[in-house]
C-alpha cells in the first residue's frame, strides 16, 4: 500500500512515520512538508510542496492509495498573518482533498479537532459525535473557526465523493516527545502554586483530557489498514478534578485568576492572534469516546493523568 501524509515533519507525522516504515502493509510513503525532510530515508519519497500549491499535490498524490492530512497552522513559535493561516488550514485542506479525488485517493484520514464543536459558553460539557460543530460560530478563535471550516468543506466533499472512505479524528490537547507540554499550566516541576483559568462548567471544577501521540498515531495506523469510516472522537480518559490531582500529585496547588482577564486576552488577539488561544480556555466541551471504542474496540494506553506525569517527569 502507497500512503501519503502531508505535514510529514509535524509532531505527529514524527510520531506515525517510524510505525509506516516498520509496517510491512506499507509499501511506499509519500511524505508532503513545505519545508525539507530529514528523518529516516526508509520507504519514503518526499514532495517539497506547499499546500496552497494544487499542482504540487497533483505530482505528489499520483498512485496513492490512502491520505493522512496532518498539514495545519496550529500554535507555532512565529504564527503568519491571520490570511495566511486561512489559506494554509482551509484553501491549502481543500487542495489536498481535491488533489486526492482527481488521482482516485481510495481512503482520507483528516485529523480534526475536538475543537470543531466550538469554545463558546453554549458547547454542551460532553460532546458525541452528533453533537454541533460550534467551532464554525468562534469566528475569534482561528484554530477552532479554521478545523470547523474544513469539516464543513468535507460534508459537502463526501457528497460529490461518495466512493472516497473519509475519515475525522477528534483529539484533545496532545502529549508526547514530539509535542511542546514541558512548560506552562501542566509543568509542576519547582512549583508551589499556577495561576490559571478553567472552562467554565456547572460544577466549576476543572476537567480535562489529553491524548498521547502513541495512541493517536496507532489509530492512524489502524484507520489505514482497516474498514473505517465517518467522524471519531479520540481521546484519553476524563480527568475529572486537575486541581485536586494536582495537589495530591505534586503538591501544587491552583489558583484561578478572573475570567476577565481572558475575555481581555481574547479581544486584544486582534493584535496578537496567539492571544485567541484564550478562548479555549473561556470554555471547552470534554469527548465521549463510545464510539471508537465500539466500533473498533479501541482503548488508549495512556490515562490523560499519564500523560501529565510523563510532562512532569
Amino acid at each position: 500500500m502507497i500512503v501519503a501524509v502531508t505535514g510529514i515533519n509535524s509532531g505527529l507525522g514524527k510520531s506515525l512515520v517510524p510505525k509506516l516504515q516498520t509496517d510491512s502493509f506499507i509499501e511506499k510513503i509519500i511524505g508532503i512538508d513545505v519545508a525539507d525532510y530529514t528523518g529516516s530515508p526508509d520507504k519514503i519519497e518526499f514532495f517539497k510542496v506547499d499546500v496552497r500549491d494544487k499542482a504540487g499535490l497533483d505530482r505528489a498524490l499520483k498512485n496513492v492509495e490512502v491520505l493522512v492530512h496532518l498539514a495545519f497552522i496550529v500554535n507555532p513559535k512565529k504564527l503568519p498573518e491571520l490570511k495566511t493561516i486561512y489559506e494554509i488550514n482551509v484553501k491549502g485542506s481543500q487542495n489536498v482533498f481535491q488533489a486526492a479525488a482527481e488521482n482516485s485517493v481510495k481512503k482520507i484520514i483528516h485529523l480534526s479537532s475536538q475543537s470543531v464543536y466550538g469554545h463558546l459558553k453554549g458547547c454542551l460539557s460532553i460532546v458525541s459525535e452528533e453533537a454541533p460543530r460550534l467551532g464554525i460560530k468562534t469566528t475569534n478563535f482561528y484554530y477552532a473557526h479554521t478545523k470547523a471550516l474544513v469539516e464543513e468543506y468535507l460534508d459537502e466533499f463526501e457528497h460529490l465523493y461518495p466512493a472516497i472512505t473519509v475519515i475525522r479524528f477528534r483529539p484533545p490537547i496532545i502529549s508526547g516527545p514530539h509535542f511542546i507540554q514541558k512548560r506552562g499550566l501542566f509543568t509542576a516541576k519547582n512549583k508551589k502554586r499556577i495561576y490559571t483559568i478553567f472552562p467554565e462548567t456547572a460544577d466549576n471544577i476543572a476537567s480535562l483530557q489529553f491524548i498521547h501521540e502513541e495512541d493517536l498515531t496507532d489509530l492512524l495506523l489502524s484507520a489505514i489498514k482497516r474498514e473505517l469510516r465517518g467522524a471519531y472522537n479520540v481521546s484519553g480518559t476524563i480527568l475529572r478534578d486537575y486541581s485536586k490531582f494536582m495537589n495530591q500529585e505534586y503538591g501544587v496547588k491552583i489558583t484561578k485568576i478572573p475570567r476577565f482577564l481572558a475575555k481581555l486576552a481574547v479581544r486584544f488577539g486582534r493584535i496578537w492572534p496567539k492571544l485567541r488561544w484564550a478562548q479555549a480556555i473561556l470554555y471547552n466541551s470534554l469527548l465521549d469516546t463510545t464510539k471508537i471504542e465500539r466500533e473498533l474496540g479501541w482503548k488508549p494506553k495512556y490515562t490523560t493523568e499519564e500523560c501529565i506525569r510523563e510532562i512532569n517527569r
